[in-house]
């Protein structure tokens, strides 16, 4: 995430509002190789649809979208496998999209930050029938020329990207994209 919604002044914290790529964190710990090894071999792309616009009490889940993970769904099993192979510590308790993180010395951010997504209509929320619906709008990044907004209600989830986590968010490093199968 880049653009920061329109709001009052800068942030107090320059850990609030990093640029960082979108994502659906599966789990995280310390060593690399047990995250690589946890992932299962013939693994398929996973379809993540997004379920409700939340904002959060902690850094990593400041203003975030929860996604669908019923019992049973395929994003719900690698879940569950995750926590098998490296324990429920290491996998979020809440699937979930985070859109902004904001450190807690600008904690009066989050739900200015939420308010300003809906009213900027980065967010768009609706209801079919007893369902929650959200979309986001997103800059495509592979339109040419002019600014180009495409609206998604869900991704498709084809790769597992490895990251080295430490330190400030700018700083954290790709070490290994790995391919899932369609």
């Amino acid at each position: 995430m880049r653009a920061r919604p329109s709001l009052a002044g800068p942030p107090r914290s320059p850990a609030s509002f990093p640029a960082f790529h979108p994502h659906v964190t599966l789990a995280s710990g310390p060593d690399a190789n047990a995250l690589r090894a946890a992932i299962p071999r013939e693994q398929r792309a996973i379809h993540v649809r997004f379920a409700s616009f939340e904002v959060g009490e902690k850094y990593f889940m400041s203003v975030y979208v929860a996604v669908r993970s019923a019992v049973g769904s395929p994003l719900e099993n690698l879940r569950e496998h995750l926590r098998a192979a490296l324990g429920v510590e290491a996998v979020p308790p809440v699937a979930h999209l985070s859109l902004h993180y904001i450190d807690d010395a600008d904690a009066e951010e989050r739900a200015r930050t939420a308010e300003a997504l809906r009213s900027e209509l980065w967010v768009m929320e609706s209801r079919e029938g007893e369902e929650q619906c959200i979309k986001l709008a997103c800059v495509d990044p592979q339109a040419e020329g002019e600014r180009e907004l495409v609206i998604l209600d869900g991704f498709d989830g084809e790769e597992i990207w490895i990251v080295k986590c430490e330190g400030p968010v700018a700083e954290w490093e790709v070490l290994e994209k790995i391919a899932l199968t369609l």
